[in-house]
């Protein structure tokens, strides 16, 4: 195991909270930002974070620098460059909803930017379809016959070595002087847009109605289902929206056995998603 530099949090102040963890400046750093998992607590989970990010930035995409691992009590994190000024779009969206269709439009036409990055496969950006097809191999979520065609699904993905970001939402994109950087690039990977965009049609249209996602996005779940509307009518076009709804289904279904991989779940949780996983994949 290696040796991160320990820090005292008593001379950090908290600038912001997430789903993983929580975000802290010191004024003795200026330019710094200190990111700290506490939902995580494994090492390789915050290798992830800090090498991928670097290797996102390495292949052109805008993205905060990694500047080092440090520990945090039990707890890992990283220092990284504060970007002054920021908002998130789903931060925007929430102090004037008046503009969500236009910051959905303007995300959508950022995404594919981002998915035009062409990448070399490493063990910090990996194939997509190879992370889906062992959490297909190896779930507990679905069996039998359910599980036999989920896996044939997945192996007839084609393979992409386009950039996908892999926690794709509307936090996870921010804007400072109207300059646009992609955040939380631990899960970042290559192959088809499908991927990232399962997952936020997962995010904005069933995940949506859970109070912890609507406190993640600053949204209600109403406000997600118009961004969504606007971002996938931009993302698509206006033709073929049924297919391409239908499509972001199946992909969505992959999403939630991943998850029941990845994250620690009750009996009643893991039997929720499986129901839910296998009427997505119809």
């Amino acid at each position: 195991m290696n040796t991160y530099p320990q820090i005292d949090l008593s001379a950090w102040k908290q600038v912001g909270e997430g789903g993983n963890g929580a975000a802290y400046v010191n004024d003795a750093e200026p330019g710094v930002l200190l990111k700290v998992n506490t939902l995580d607590t494994t090492e390789r989970t915050i290798q992830e974070e800090f090498y991928t990010a670097k290797a996102v930035l390495d292949a052109g995409v805008p993205c905060p620098q990694m500047y080092e691992i440090v520990k945090v009590g039990e707890y890992y994190g990283v220092k990284c460059q504060n970007i002054v000024g920021k908002k998130s779009f789903s931060r925007l969206c929430a102090d004037d909803p008046s503009s969500i269709d236009a910051r959905a439009i303007q995300m959508a036409q950022l995404l594919k930017s981002f998915h035009s990055v062409k990448v070399n496969d490493s063990q910090w950006i990996p194939s997509q379809k190879e992370v889906m097809l062992k959490a297909a191999e190896n779930t507990t979520l679905i069996s039998g016959k359910a599980k036999e065609r989920l896996i044939e699904f997945v192996k007839s993905i084609p393979e992409s070595d386009h950039l996908l970001h892999g926690d794709l939402q509307m936090g996870n994109l921010i804007l400072a002087d109207e300059k646009p950087y992609w955040i939380d690039l631990g899960r970042a990977s290559h192959g088809i847009p499908q991927f990232d965009l399962g997952h936020f049609f997962l995010f904005c249209n069933i995940f949506g109605k859970k109070d912890r996602v609507q406190a993640i996005a600053h949204m209600s779940d109403k406000q997600l289902v118009q961004f969504w509307n606007a971002f996938a009518k931009e993302y698509n076009g206006p033709d073929n929206m049924d297919a391409f709804l239908k499509d972001c289904r199946k992909y969505a279904a992959l999403d939630i056995i991943f998850l029941g991989m990845v994250q620690t779940l009750s009996v009643s949780e893991r039997f929720f998603l499986g129901l839910l996983a296998k009427k997505m994949l119809k």
